[in-house]
């Protein structure tokens, strides 16, 4: 059995999950490459900077023909991609970059990320041991990252698009630890004995979370209070589970959604919606955007991750429970959206009138953005701005709270709590698949066909968000009375 560098970063955060991957692997749900192919296609590009690198060809599973593949690459090449060390006791690992320096040479992880994390530190650290105990003499580690202050123009600049950060005093200072550590891992994942863990809201992102909660409900204190207090309730009450607690013993929101909870109830603090519907200035437009993320900026004048509105959709009520006018927009050519989505926007928004949102801050922010990118269209784009009235509140704040909720204010949890409207029959169900589709369109992936099913279905959904707000500015417009 043998040591990855994967395994020893997962057997850090949880010994159980190192132990039930190789003991259990059974259940590992699929792969998914989605988020993997963005990082090949920043590694791709990093490499670019090292025009001389050579790849050490060896399958995933070749560890030790990998190993010695880099030994013979080593004597007659001075970068080497994915180069693989091993130690006789079972530790590996791969390097993105192995560059000669001088006598020695230099460990470089390529990180489709902005900015240095500590789990890179980690990461280095683990390839620094394995290779070093290799017998190779590492001089240096550095993590190349993408630049957060890169700016595209027409062409792609590759030396601007990235960051290399040294950070070998970092890496030297953890050895100890990853020599007490890596050796204990090993043990441990070869052990009959499974160990033993208190589930808490770390877990909650975990693979193997439905086998070590099994016996917790769907619904628990998991998803009532924070990390940090999460242990202390559950040692008080020896349990998972809303239904043994005393409501009365916690305050503020967590009263309500136990409360709530236990009695299968709704919560409505007629008040506080009441003071949120006096701010409202008809006409109200409700309005949603669609966005994509790209790590590698596609368009001029955009940088990595950046927001990049491609929909929006807007209803429009001009009295309170009157008609409604819908404008959709959504960008279907292989081009920057933006432009055309800012005229369509500052069109359709009017001058005057509350602009309906659910979390400010999304939507405010790519105005800001869009009014910074086109001086001429500023004003009437920030006037949208100034209009904003966050619908999220109401529901963040317990002012209305449905025990089906389950201590969630998303609208895909609050919609259906509330109305007889879901997601589950949309085509497009979410913005992650939304994005990540966009995205396959904008690369050429889709077939015409495939691009005119995506269409309909951005359109129902993103229309469906704004739609959405409408019926519940109805709701609560009925609990205020």
């Amino acid at each position: 059995m043998n040591l990855s560098k994967s395994d020893y970063i997962l057997g850090n955060f949880c010994s159980k999950a190192l132990w039930l991957k190789k003991n259990k692997s059974e259940l590992l749900p699929d792969y998914d490459n989605a988020q993997a192919e963005s990082g090949y296609q920043v590694q791709n590009l990093a490499h670019q900077l090292f025009p001389d690198g050579v790849i050490v060809d060896a399958e995933p599973w070749e560890i030790s023909q990998g190993a010695k593949l880099t030994e013979s690459l080593a004597k007659k090449h001075d970068v080497l991609f994915e180069a693989v060390a091993r130690l006789p006791w079972g530790a590996f690992c791969r390097t993105d970059v192995l560059r000669k320096n001088g006598a020695g040479w230099d460990l470089i992880e390529i990180k489709s990320t902005t900015s240095l994390k500590d789990e890179h530190v980690d990461d280095l650290a683990f390839q620094y041991f394995v290779f070093s105990n290799a017998g190779y003499k590492i001089k240096n580690c550095f993590i190349l990252h993408l630049n957060k202050r890169y700016v595209r123009r027409k062409k792609l600049d590759v030396k601007k698009l990235f960051v290399m950060e040294n950070i070998t005093p970092e890496v030297l200072a953890k050895y100890d630890e990853v020599a007490e550590a890596s050796a204990r891992l090993f043990d441990l994942q070869k052990s009959k004995v499974e160990p033993q863990i208190f589930v808490d809201k770390n877990c909650l992102d975990c693979d193997f979370l439905p086998y070590c909660g099994k016996n917790i409900p769907e619904y628990s204190i998991l998803n009532v209070f924070r990390a940090d207090t999460i242990e202390r309730v559950y040692q008080k009450n020896q349990s998972y589970d809303l239904s043994k607690l005393c409501a009365e013993d916690y305050s503020g929101k967590n009263y309500i959604d136990i409360q709530s909870w236990q009695e299968k109830s709704e919560y409505c603090d007629k008040k506080q919606i009441q003071e949120f519907l006096k701010q409202l200035v008809y006409p109200l437009y409700y309005l949603d955007y669609e966005t994509i993320m790209p790590a590698i900026p596609m368009f001029e004048n955009s940088s990595p991750y950046q927001q990049i509105p491609f929909q929006f959709s807007l209803h429009v009520q001009k009295t309170p429970g009157g008609d409604l006018q819908h404008v959709s927009f959504l960008h279907k050519e292989k081009s920057d959206p933006r432009r055309s989505l800012a005229e369509t926007l500052v069109q359709s928004c009017g001058k005057k009138g509350s602009v309906i949102v659910y979390n400010e801050m999304f939507e405010k922010t790519r105005n800001a953005e869009l009014a910074k990118l086109f001086p001429d269209l500023s004003r009437d784009i920030l006037n949208i701005n100034n209009r904003v009235v966050d619908q999220l509140p109401v529901f963040r704040n317990r002012a209305l709270y449905h025990y089906s909720q389950h201590s969630s204010a998303s609208i895909k949890k609050v919609l259906p709590a509330f109305t007889d409207l879901d997601y589950s029959e949309l085509e497009v169900k979410n913005g992650e698949e939304a994005m990540t589709r966009y995205l396959a369109f904008l690369n050429g992936e889709l077939s015409l066909e495939e691009e005119k099913i995506l269409f309909y279905g951005l359109e129902k959904y993103c229309g469906q968000d704004t739609y959405a707000m409408v019926l519940l500015m109805k709701v609560l417009y009925e609990k205020a009375a």
